[in-house]
């Protein structure tokens, strides 16, 4: 339990970018487009914000 609590907060202090490299930045965004061009080829809704916040004030 106090291992995750350590850990929280060191996550909170961190940046993102502080702790990845050059090369860790790169291998993320292209996860980021692999899963999009995945979510696009199976059909599935896109997932950024101005969609739903679209979808949301469509109801």
């Amino acid at each position: 339990m106090f291992w995750y609590v350590m850990q929280s907060r060191l996550n909170m202090t961190l940046q993102p970018w502080e702790s990845m490299g050059r090369d860790e930045r790169a291998a993320l965004k292209r996860a980021e487009e692999a899963e999009r061009a995945f979510r696009a080829s199976k059909g599935y809704e896109p997932d950024t914000l101005w969609y739903r916040l679209k979808k949301k004030f469509r109801k």
